[in-house]
Parts: C-alpha cells; structure tokens; sequence
C-alpha cells in the first residue's frame, strides 16, 4: 500500500521537472501504483525483453547495462533514492530493450505500468503534459551522458560522477562506476590515486 508521505515523495520529484500538479490530480495516481520490492543483483529486465514498467526509487540503486560480446558490461544510467527510474525508450516504444535493468543493492520502489500510464494520458489531460515534460528531460539526461562518453576524457568523466553521485559512492561497486566510466577498474583506481595526489 503506497502512503501518503511516498505519495508526496512523488510529488515533489515531479514538481522539480517544471510541472505543478494539484494534490488532486496526483492523487489519480493512487489506484495505479504498486509498492515493489528488488533484491541486491536482481535482474529486473533482460535484454530482449518488453519494459512494461517504470519505477520512482523510494530506497535503493537501480542501473542499466548491455552486456557486450566479450563478456563486459557497459552501464549506461544509474539511479538513485527518488529518483524515476525505466529503460525509457523500451518503455515508451513497448518494444524489446537492448538493455539490462539490475538492482545494485535492495532496493523499494512504487512501480507504475505503461498501460496505466498510456490511460492516464487519455483521462487527464495534466499527466498527459507531465509524461511529455519528463519524457523531455530523459531525453536531454540522455543526450548530456551520449556527449559526455564521446567527447570528455576519463577525468573528466569522473568528476562529472562525482559531482551527480558524491553522497551514492560508499554504496555502488567500483566496478560498475569503472563500466560507467568507460574504462576498466584498474584506470579507475588510476585515476582516483591521480586525482587525489592533486
């Protein structure tokens, strides 16, 4: 059952995205959220897989990867405490993922389908507008992360980590932030020890 305080955790997430929605038109969401449960190393989805689901993280770190042909994996996204959480483009297309969706550690989340969405759009024309809004801001995360692998050096890329994620770093694996990175964890601790020397 999602409480009141959750409800409101939702809200203030969503509010932060540029929207305001009354406390009524949040409350439709209500009858359409779960309170889900993710065991640490949970595959949530697998590749080839339909996501059919998008999370808000009330506790815990969610992130996607592909896995590549030699057997490394690549994240891409990490996620969170409130943070809205989905492999977005699956979600939003209802096509199979070329993403992994994994736990990195027990995590609790309020999980909304995409077929509730799809009817909320339909019902109420402000979630219409919110979903467009975040939709817009997944896309702009998206396209700052893309950049940021072609066009910055590892250091950099590490203090841009740093400043998202500095509170998250006791609780997400060297190497995943490694697979994050871009490079392998021995140039990660490489480059902890460089950056600390300075």
């Amino acid at each position: 059952m999602i409480i009141q305080t959750e409800l409101q955790s939702v809200h203030q997430k969503i509010m932060s995205f540029g929207t305001n929605p009354t406390q009524k038109e949040i409350s439709f969401l209500l009858p359409y959220l779960n309170r889900k449960f993710f065991k640490k190393g949970e595959i949530i989805l697998n590749a080839g897989e339909i996501c059919t689901e998008a999370y808000f993280i009330l506790k815990g770190i969610l992130r996607s990867f592909q896995q590549m042909p030699n057997g490394n994996e690549k994240t891409y996204i990490i996620a969170c405490d409130n943070n809205l959480f989905s492999e977005h483009s699956s979600f939003m297309s209802q096509s199979p993922s070329t993403d992994y969706l994994e736990a990195l550690e027990d995590t609790e989340v309020i999980a909304f389908s995409y077929k509730d969405l799809m009817y909320l759009y339909q019902k109420y024309h402000a979630w219409e507008t919110i979903g467009r809004k975040i939709s817009d801001i997944n896309f702009i995360v998206v396209q700052k992360r893309l950049r940021s692998l072609m066009n910055d050096d590892a250091a950099m890329r590490y203090r841009k980590f740093l400043e998202s994620y500095q509170k998250y770093l006791h609780r997400i694996p060297q190497h995943i932030v490694a697979s994050y990175l871009g490079i392998t964890p021995q140039s990660l601790s490489r480059l902890k020890r460089e950056i600390d020397e300075n």
